[in-house]
């Protein structure tokens, strides 16, 4: 079991209290009380700040070919696929009201770091440790279920709203811009600033159904779409990677007004430098890492072919969620356990398709989120894991001790918002990214 070595990142980042003043750069000012929060208060002359406080503290068996059997099995096929392309639900109905924001905290095994997350809706929140919020960004009017978003130079946030639009909004929630597209799920965004993002195609005729293909967007710094691909136009090429879909057996009847969904495309990462990458050119660097949750797949596509190069996940995974590469070249993946009603995090040596960690260790505990969920491996070791469904985070070492735990705050006549990603970013990072974006403006 790996165990990192923990940091401190507060300490290692803070100048001396007073050091610098606004003279460095005036504009910096709109920055200090967000600063000071962090622990950087280097712009002491600009007056004070103080952050907001939120909350406390299958294998398929072969079809019977009896008349009648057959169309009932047709029938349950269309329920299940049916069940697949159903919405998210945005509130817990099992919520407790004395359980809110940071309930556990140990420092010394905790990695520090600044959180992010969304309201699933219309908002996105920075707050740190002790469950304080730092910063809020109203998405633009009219958003709906907004669910996930990335930190980018000044202060600005790209947002995922579903179905509905890719957008940018500064520090201040001013609209940079905003790309009326059917993105959904996730974001990644490229050295150079472009964003790689799912979305849905637009529902076709399919063996006797309306369904939709997700592929995916290239969308430039400015919003602009510079390069498309599509899920159906590669459909031959990806079969061959995964377990039979539902939706290749014939439909039991016509019905124009449901819509489908093939793949639910719900992830993309381009693969960092790694040394399997180096080593074995199916996980180079800028292939992309896609998850297909309802073929319980993920796999990996060449940046420049776009020709599978690995798959993995028949028959051991169940509509999964977030694969991220790891710097050591393993694939870390929320499997939400959909039929066996427990979910694990796994961490996978691809290249041996061998799982080498899981949480819970346990499979029989409680742990459990059906549709979404996240983790994210930090640098000290620690997993931050999001169980969605009940709109709880936690974070545990290798050995699977929670050293950290936050449930959201919004709490409403009983019931609890579901949460789709909580990440963790570095101090450091957070900082560069705001002075970074406030010295080139």
């Amino acid at each position: 079991m790996r165990r990192g070595n923990l940091t401190d990142s507060t300490r290692a980042s803070e100048a001396p209290r007073g050091s610098a003043s606004c003279g460095f750069a005036t504009a910096l000012c709109t920055w200090r009380p967000f600063l000071c929060a962090l622990g950087l208060c280097l712009l002491s002359a600009c007056g004070p700040g103080t952050p907001e406080a939120v909350g406390g503290g299958a294998t398929r068996a072969a079809p019977d070919r009896r008349e009648g059997v057959e169309a009932k099995s047709r029938d349950e096929n269309d329920a299940l696929a049916a069940l697949e392309a159903l919405p998210y639900l945005t509130w817990n109905e099992r919520a407790d009201p004395s359980v809110r924001g940071v309930t556990r905290h140990l420092p010394e095994l905790a990695w520090d770091g600044l959180n992010l997350y969304t309201n699933d809706v219309d908002a996105a929140y920075l707050v740190d440790m002790d469950g304080r919020r730092l910063h809020e960004w109203k998405l633009p009017a009219g958003s709906k279920h907004c669910e996930h978003v990335e930190l980018l130079a000044g202060g600005n946030l790209l947002a995922v709203c579903v179905y509905q639009w890719l957008t940018r909004v500064s520090w201040n929630s001013d609209v940079r811009w905003l790309l009326k597209q059917s993105v959904h799920h996730d974001a990644h965004v490229m050295d150079d600033g472009t964003a790689i993002v799912p979305f849905g195609a637009g529902a076709r005729e399919y063996r006797g159904r309306r369904v939709t293909f997700d592929g995916l967007l290239w969308v430039s710094p400015d919003g602009e779409i510079r390069k498309r691909w599509s899920s159906f136009d590669a459909l031959d090429e990806l079969r061959r990677h995964h377990p039979a879909s539902r939706l290749d057996e014939a439909a039991a009847a016509a019905d124009p007004e449901r819509r489908f969904d093939y793949y639910h495309l719900n992830s993309v990462q381009a693969l960092p430098e790694t040394p399997l990458g180096a080593a074995d050119r199916r996980f180079r660097a800028g292939n992309l890492l896609l998850c297909l949750r309802n073929v319980d797949t993920i796999l990996i596509l060449d940046q420049d072919t776009m020709a599978v190069t690995w798959s993995w996940g028949g028959g051991e995974l169940e509509f999964p969620h977030m694969p991220r590469m790891l710097p050591n070249g393993n694939i870390l993946v929320f499997d939400n356990g959909v039929k066996r009603r427990f979910s694990r995090v796994l961490e996978l040596d691809p290249a041996r398709e061998r799982i080498v960690w899981s949480y819970p260790a346990d499979p029989a505990g409680e742990f459990f989120s059906a549709w979404r969920g996240s983790a994210q491996r930090l640098p000290n070791g620690n997993t931050l894991i999001c169980e969605s469904e009940t709109g709880r985070a936690l974070e545990v070492t290798s050995e699977g001790r929670i050293v950290w735990e936050f449930w959201n705050p919004d709490l409403r006549d009983g019931k609890r918002r579901r949460m789709y990603r909580f990440l963790r970013l570095e101090r450091e990072t957070v900082v560069r990214l705001l002075l970074r974006g406030r010295a080139a403006g």
